[in-house]
């Protein structure tokens, strides 16, 4: 829970007296580019893990994870992107689209005698569909040069082809989970709460069209084409996981918090105001989906030990 203590310091110093010297902190990009560098690194190391040894190594059982982390991407675009039809805030398309693979990994682990097979698929799916975030960075941002674009697509691309990478991961691991992911949040969610107010947040389409696309558009995306793969015939379910199962876990994919801010500057980058309302709708939204993702894995638990 590092990753939120960062965003709730940023919060707390942003709407300081200090408020001057977040600002000037938040702004030095080489920090920042480093930070979001090395938790893509870490993506790299992940994926080409799960495609050589792990969950996407055996095609049938993978179809399943990948299908349904595109689908839990493309449910979320949507729905935000007809929230903000025809309006400039439709830029913020990408904000909602990738599950934060740290929060929601971290949030599973707080519940424990869980399948491995459940925490195998929620990994697989995250670290796919933030990698696919990454090439849609490669395919709609880099041509604005932006440092956090490159830095990211760099991150990835080595991570995926450093050699014997598995054996630096562990470690690689704690400096993402104790340094990195908290640093990156806490430049990164400092919102100025000057002059907001609830009508303002609230009558906001980006701040509608974020939530909707976390709360409502994630789960549904993921475990919607989970469903209709498995129907079909296409994959089937690792192990011997329930669909009760994965109803748990829904929740856990609409925690969208560290490259849900990524793009954020990436999409409003040079519209503070808009930036700060979806930095502000993620922070709101992963909470919410956090708590109802521990009520409804410790709902399963209690159900599992009844059997």
């Amino acid at each position: 829970m590092y990753l939120i203590l960062g965003a709730v310091a940023a919060m707390v110093w942003a709407n300081s007296p200090f408020a001057d010297s977040y600002t000037n902190f938040a702004h030095f990009e080489p920090l920042k580019g480093a930070a979001i560098f090395l938790f893509f690194l870490t993506l790299g190391i992940e994926l080409r893990h799960e495609i050589t040894h792990g969950s996407l190594a055996k095609p049938r059982q993978a179809v399943v994870p990948i299908f349904a982390a595109l689908g839990g991407m493309v449910v979320p675009v949507i729905i935000y992107s007809l929230i903000n039809n025809g309006q400039p805030t439709s830029a913020g398309w990408g904000v909602p689209m990738s599950t934060d693979v740290a929060f929601a990994l971290a949030v599973f682990a707080l519940v424990k005698g869980l399948p491995k097979q459940l925490r195998a698929f929620v990994m697989t799916v995250a670290v796919v569909d933030d990698s696919l975030t990454i090439l849609m960075i490669a395919l709609f941002f880099t041509a604005n040069f932006h440092v956090l674009s490159v830095v990211s697509l760099a991150g990835v691309i080595i991570g995926i082809f450093m050699p014997k990478g598995e054996l630096v991961l562990s470690k690689l691991e704690n400096v993402v989970k104790f340094g990195a992911l908290p640093l990156f949040a806490l430049m990164s969610a400092g919102v100025s709460l000057d002059g907001f107010s609830i009508e303002k947040l609230t009558g906001s389409a980006i701040t509608v069209g974020v939530l909707a696309a976390m709360i409502i558009g994630k789960p549904l995306g993921v475990i919607g084409t989970a469903w209709l793969v498995t129907k079909s015939g296409l994959g089937k379910l690792a192990g011997n996981l329930r669909w009760r199962d994965m109803l748990s876990i829904a929740p856990l994919f609409g925690m969208c918090f560290t490259v849900a801010l990524l793009m954020s500057e990436l999409s409003f980058g040079n519209n503070e105001d808009w930036r700060n309302t979806a930095n502000l709708s993620v922070f709101i939204g992963s909470t919410v989906m956090a708590l109802v993702a521990t009520l409804s894995l410790n709902l399963l638990k209690r159900a599992n030990a009844r059997r």
